[in-house]
């Protein structure tokens, strides 16, 4: 049986690295080309990251602290391992078509 909150923590792990790429390659593009659309590249992939270290909180505080809070965590890992699995898919064409 897969722990899904432990797999979506590892997932929310690993697009923390794919964004820190992107943000790279991002804030390296805004200081060539200085425009809305760079800023607003640079803008969403810091808010992805806040979102992916959230989830992290997130597991953390439900695992250490309360063992019914952990239960109703358990409940709804399956949905977030799936959303971040997806964001995973989708960060790791990113990174591709960006490092091009």
């Amino acid at each position: 049986m897969i722990d899904f909150m432990l797999a979506a923590v590892i997932s929310a792990f690993l697009n923390m690295g794919l964004l820190l790429v992107v943000i790279g390659t991002y804030v390296q593009n805004m200081r060539i080309i200085r425009t809305y659309y760079t800023s607003g590249l640079v803008l969403v992939a810091v808010l992805l990251m806040i979102q992916n270290i959230v989830i992290v909180l997130f597991w953390s505080t439900l695992y250490m602290d309360d063992r019914a809070l952990m239960m109703s965590a358990d409940m709804i890992s399956h949905y977030l391992f799936t959303i971040n699995v997806i964001q995973t898919i989708g960060l790791s064409i990113l990174v591709c078509i960006t490092r091009r």
